[in-house]
């Protein structure tokens, strides 16, 4: 029995070598009760295997006898069973010198190998032993011998007798043991049998083997002479008895599960021979199957799309009762042009809240192009998404896309690759999705809280809290205030915080006057009560201490990090003055010399930095102490009171959570005038936590308490008027550490890119080789945001033709070297200053507005440049910037939702689309399922869709849509593959022989 599937390929638990009861040799299924087949079927219904290799040795009468057997039990039973013949040679390949088993599987299909077939086979196949007249026995004569023990035959005559039976139709495979015997036990130590396994080798279809002996068969170079193919490799259970067939649960040791990627047919099982790596899972489980169970919501099941009930097919039958099942891998959907490809894409799309909606082409929605979302059309449709974990979502097709919902598929239109690669005035937003992709990569402790590409851009990389200061911010606070505090000098500003000061104060003897009426202690409670209440106050107590202990963790962390930092910072001084010291030493080497003096006895530096590197350690030491979270468990209340134990925040934070768990539990075990008081207690010290909080802090009061502002009236009286005059020259130190921030950024991305290129290079082909280089180069918008702040109509250096003139000013700039930006900082700033800079700043903007924007080099942005060959991406061809973007998206991309891509090969030649696309769609499928719209054979074959979907949308039947949908390998879908993809199989027959293929 055959169990195609919608589905297509998919993947099912298969052993092809179990014996079946009255097997040959070593028959040991024996029952007390019952009879003996209905024993054994009855375990092999039972099991979660769906295909089985019914074995016995030169013989295929008890697999028909099997089949049987097992029809008339299980009439509606859905296991397949395949016959499978084992056949001792008669040259030994090992060193014990036992002969070895080939397995020849046959095809199940009676019409293709009937019985009568496979006994001609065995009647043509010869053993070594002969009769009394001389005349060799074969495998079919065995019965009447009763010799099965004592017969062997050789490779040569199997080869020959299955060619006298079959002649080219070869309806089996041959499959040869790994081990035990096998191709790895042979003795390499004898060149006679090394030359038999290298035959044994290039003959045999597969192997029976483990997990262990996958990668072997995987080897092209597994023998001396010629290039080995790989070839698939078949775990089983070859069972001899009840007991045996224990092991049809996998989990056996030395008895692995196989799994295998196909159709329950010999056509499917053939399509390990093309794809043995892809096809074939010995282990538990196969990475897909587990990803499709744990992230279940990144999977979509199936869809559905089916006429409004109201409907009359006035307008074309369109879609009726569509449920489409698709793939968790690949799933590629073909059909002639016009037939309805991009609408099931379009409808995935819009199901997905896809934000590539502007790109539809056949729920196209723009002026001049509204296709089938014209009235009449698709509100008379709705579809429905269902996802692996049962959930759905449906709409109208009449809808738009939900921008308020996360984007659940990513969708490739059509049109999206037209518009991206063909105009270059996008070449911004083709950077921006290479640039998303690239981010993927960014481990998340790394992406410092950004959620985007741009937002890690814009600061310093961090590889912990406080890294590296926030110089940039301490720039704009800087260009902001230098105005700011001149206006702090004013006494309208002080008089403004002593009424701050004052109104601060008002709230906190709001607070004192707002203490609840006091609650007495219950004084007459029983025993047990007194001992909650007792444990209440003992934990509330310990949970202040517990928060002081917090506060005290976390003030050593923090002191920790900003002391790693300034000691790196140390470490980069040191390092800069060497190179100095060095260069300088350099240049008056020469006139040393014309004095007979040596330079190296008159210069000489040394660092002594062993306390460095000790403290450096010593830092990282308490850091992790601090940071090490133990995962506690609190089973007993004795462990809350060890709160000087923890030296972590983690763990601290796990305590006090526990800890105020408790309390609330113990405070509901409390009687009513109990739990008054203590809620009288709890608002006594969420009062004074109120009163703190508005007073501030001693050392670090935060805005907004009265400390903070009594201690800015100070710092207005005392330090104001010399701070101003500090700022100015200020600016370029903070620059500069912006400036250095952003190498820190650059050289965190040159680290990035290597793992992104070694990704790459496995697509290095002779025409193709994409690599990345990361650089600073001025942003884009440069010239509009510095034209938002100056005037091109004030007089000054800038009216008239201004944008000319700063593209003067940066053409001379060199963005990698701090000296020269900062000097054009300067000469543009002093440019304006040379006029008033209040006519020269636009009315909604103010001279510290542009300062902020000048000095803090907003304008320099790390970016990758993207390379095909020698070419930047301007340079590209429209066809090879969608290569280069789908070879991210598919490759690089860390995404696992659904991936739906519209005919991206359009613009692409058939090399590129075979050697790169191919290969990064058979990579992009391992991590999320791809669902690929095409028209060329290279990417639906060439990247082994599990699952083909034949759509047609028949005009002339009054728009009437359907699809076919299965594997590759079940014959009606290979036929429209052909049909579809080749152009006819005469089509593709005609021109393999003009090819002389």
């Amino acid at each position: 029995m055959t169990v195609n599937s919608k589905q297509g390929s998919i993947w099912r638990r298969w052993d092809l070598h179990l014996h079946t009861p009255e097997t040959k040799l070593a028959n040991h299924y024996k029952v007390e009760v019952g009879d003996v087949w209905d024993t054994y079927l009855d375990a092999l219904e039972a099991s979660n295997i769906q295909v089985f290799g019914l074995t016995d040795y030169f013989s295929c009468e008890n697999y028909f006898i099997a089949v049987k057997k097992y029809r008339a039990r299980f009439p509606e039973g859905k296991k397949v069973f395949f016959p499978n013949i084992e056949l001792r040679l008669s040259d030994a390949i090992g060193k014990a010198g036992n002969s070895p088993d080939m397995h020849v599987l046959f095809d199940n299909n009676p019409d293709v190998c009937p019985q009568a077939k496979i006994e001609t086979f065995l009647q043509n196949l010869k053993t070594h032993l002969t009769d009394a007249s001389g005349v060799e026995v074969s495998c079919a004569d065995l019965a009447s011998k009763g010799n099965y023990d004592e017969a062997t035959v050789s490779l040569k005559d199997i080869r020959s007798a299955l060619m006298k039976t079959f002649g080219e139709s070869k309806p089996y495979l041959l499959i040869f043991p790994a081990k035990n015997d096998g191709m790895k036990s042979q003795d390499t130590g004898s060149p006679r049998k090394v030359s038999i396994a290298e035959e044994i080798d290039k003959t045999a279809h597969g192997f029976f083997g483990g997990s262990d002996s996958t990668g072997y068969f995987l080897e092209t170079e597994r023998y001396k002479e010629g290039e080995a193919k790989k070839k698939p490799v078949f775990d089983a259970s070859d069972a001899h008895s009840f007991d045996d067939l224990e092991r049809l649960s996998g989990d056996v040791t030395g008895y692995e599960a196989t799994w295998i990627k196909a159709n329950p047919s010999f056509e499917g099982l053939k399509q390990t021979l093309f794809e043995p790596e892809a096809r074939v899972f010995i282990g538990e489980e196969p990475p897909v199957l587990q990803r499709r169970s744990k992230e279940a919501t990144k999977f979509i099941d199936h869809l559905r799309i089916e006429k409004v009930p109201a409907y009359g097919n006035e307008n074309g039958l369109w879609f009726r009762k569509v449920d489409v099942p698709l793939n968790p891998e690949l799933t590629a959907i073909i059909g002639n042009k016009g037939s309805g490809k991009s609408a099931l894409a379009d409808i995935l799309g819009l199901l997905g809240d896809s934000r590539a909606e502007d790109s539809f082409s056949f729920l196209a929605n723009s002026r001049g192009n509204i296709k089938f979302k014209q009235r009449g059309y698709a509100e008379n449709f709705h579809a429905t998404l269902t996802w692996a974990d049962g959930n759905s979502v449906s709409k109208n097709l009449s809808e738009g896309v939900r921008l308020t919902e996360p984007e659940k598929v990513k969708y490739l239109p059509q049109n999206y690759f037209e518009t991206l690669t063909n105009e270059i005035q996008e070449v911004r937003q083709f950077q921006t999705e290479i640039e998303n992709v690239v981010f993927s990569h960014v481990e998340e402790t790394d992406r410092l809280n950004q959620s985007s590409f741009k937002e890690l851009e814009e600061l310093k990389t961090q590889e912990s809290r406080e890294k590296v200061s926030d110089f940039k911010q301490k720039l704009r606070e800087l260009n902001h205030r230098l105005d700011e505090l001149k206006s702090r000098s004013k006494p309208e500003f002080k008089d403004t915080l002593q009424r701050e000061l004052e109104k601060l104060k008002a709230e906190f003897k709001a607070l004192e006057a707002s203490a609840p009426a006091e609650v007495q202690k219950p004084s007459e409670e029983s025993p047990d009560q007194q001992a909650i209440n007792g444990k209440i106050e003992a934990f509330s107590t310990l949970l202040i201490d517990l928060e002081a202990r917090r506060k005290e963790l976390t003030g050593k962390l923090a002191n920790a990090k900003e002391r790693s930092e300034k000691l790196k910072r140390l470490f980069g001084k040191l390092s800069e003055l060497r190179v100095y010291v060095q260069s300088e030493k350099e240049s008056f080497a020469a006139l040393c010399k014309e004095l007979g003096l040596k330079a190296d006895e008159i210069i000489m530096l040394s660092f002594d930095t062993s306390s460095l590197i000790q403290l450096n350690s010593s830092i990282k030491d308490e850091i992790a102490t601090l940071t090490t979270d133990s995962n506690l468990q609190f089973p007993e209340e004795e462990v809350f009171g060890k709160a000087r134990e923890y030296y972590s925040v983690p763990d601290v934070d796990a305590v006090i959570e526990a800890l105020k768990q408790k309390i609330l539990s113990l405070r509901e075990q409390l009687s009513a005038p109990g739990k008054r008081y203590q809620t009288y207690l709890h608002k006594i010290a969420e009062l004074e936590k109120q009163k703190a909080t508005l007073l501030g802090d001693e050392e670090q009061p935060a805005p907004k308490t009265i400390r903070h502002t009594e201690n800015q009236i100070t710092y207005i009286e005392q330090q104001l008027a010399s701070e101003i005059a500090a700022l100015d020259a200020e600016r370029k130190t903070i620059s500069k550490n912006i400036f250095q921030a952003k190498e820190l950024i650059l050289s965190f991305y040159t680290e990035l890119k290597q793992s992104v290129e070694d990704k790459l290079c496995i697509f290095k082909e002779d025409n193709f080789h994409v690599s990345l280089e990361a650089s600073f180069v001025l942003t884009t918008n440069f010239s509009d945001r510095f034209f938002e702040f100056i005037s091109k109509s004030a007089r000054g250096p800038f009216q008239g033709d201004g944008e000319k003139v700063l593209r003067d000013f940066v053409s001379e700039v060199d963005w990698g070297n701090f000296e020269s930006v900062y000097s054009f900082c300067e000469m543009v700033l002093e440019k304006v200053e040379e006029h008033d800079v209040a006519k020269q700043i636009r009315q909604n903007k103010t001279g510290k507005e542009f300062c902020d924007f000048l000095f803090s080099l907003d304008f320099i942005q790390t970016m990758y440049e993207l390379r095909l060959g020698d070419k930047n991406l301007p340079q590209l061809s429209p066809g090879e910037k969608g290569l280069l973007l789908l070879v991210f998206y598919l490759h690089l991309d860390m995404e696992n939702t659904p991936l739906v891509i519209d005919q991206a090969e359009d613009n692409l030649d058939n090399d590129s689309i075979f050697s790169v696309l191919a290969k990064c769609i058979r990579s992009a499928k391992k991590n999320r399922q791809v669902i690929l719209v095409t028209h060329n054979p290279n990417l639906a074959v060439g990247a082994d869709a599990e699952q083909i979907i034949y759509v047609q949308l028949e005009k002339h039947k009054n728009y009437k849509f359907s699809y076919e949908s299965g594997a590759i390998e079940e014959p009606r879908t290979n036929g429209n593959v052909v049909k579809v993809l080749e152009g006819t199989k005469p089509a593709f027959v005609q021109r393999r022989l003009k090819y002389q293929i």
